[in-house]
């Protein structure tokens, strides 16, 4: 593709994000959530495919690519290098797609999306480069979203001693060990391609299950607290009172 209809297109893959960004911010409500929801499960969606995709010697087939194959890899000597970026983007769309640890996911998911922006434009890939800008757009507003929690490693607190006396959004113990549990086995089974497809897949299949179950229930529990809590500022009604 040449010409400037192409030139319109790649110009368009970097100004919907910074516009569909601007105005979500901006407006705030619904609109603000529905971006941050889509940008999160999209660029999520995305790392989690591309990691599948390297670790799983291209045998997985994700939203985008193949940005890269092994054969190209092994050319280089890069094999190693695949396997890092792989365990990386995995992890990385594991964390943005569970939402609590989403902000996280989005900040190092920054410098992921730089550097396929200058290995893109360097091995010229024709539109690549300019569609990875959009996706680096929409990871800088989801910071954008997020500023309040991340100002705080640009900005220290000048009463540190106040922010850490703040109690941490946590749920029981055994729930929290159980949801850790099931990331660590779906991160595990992502490296076990070397021993089969079938086992990586029914390994990651495992650690999925127990991740979504330990997180229903916390997620369960934590409705129920709020229900609660609802309940109990919910003033008396007052006493009926009787004329004599």
């Amino acid at each position: 593709m040449s010409g400037p209809p192409a030139a319109l297109l790649y110009l368009l893959m970097i100004l919907l994000p910074v516009l569909a960004t601007a105005v979500a911010l901006a407006a705030g409500g619904w609109l603000r959530r529905a971006y941050v929801f889509s940008s999160r499960l999209l660029l999520g969606a995305l790392m989690l495919g591309g990691g599948l995709y390297k670790l799983s010697d291209n045998q997985i087939r994700g939203l985008m690519g193949p940005p890269m194959n092994h054969a190209f890899l092994a050319a280089n000597g890069l094999e190693i290098f695949a396997q890092f970026i792989g365990v990386a983007q995995f992890t990385i769309g594991l964390l943005l797609l569970t939402g609590r640890f989403a902000l996280l996911g989005a900040v190092m998911l920054v410098p992921m999306w730089v550097g396929i922006v200058m290995l893109t434009w360097s091995q010229h890939w024709t539109g690549t480069p300019y569609l990875t800008t959009g996706f680096l757009v929409l990871t800088i507003g989801l910071l954008l979203h997020d500023f309040d929690r991340l100002k705080w490693l640009v900005y220290p607190p000048a009463h540190p001693a106040v922010l850490r006396q703040e109690r941490l959004r946590t749920g029981p113990v055994g729930l929290e060990l159980l949801w850790w549990l099931g990331a660590a086995i779906m991160l595990v089974g992502s490296l076990l391609y070397p021993v089969s497809l079938e086992v990586m897949k029914g390994t990651m299949v495992a650690g999925l299950a127990v991740l979504l179950a330990a997180a229903g229930r916390l997620w369960w529990g934590s409705r129920k607290a709020g229900f609660t809590r609802g309940a109990a500022m919910r003033p008396a009604a007052a006493p009926l009172q009787t004329s004599e």
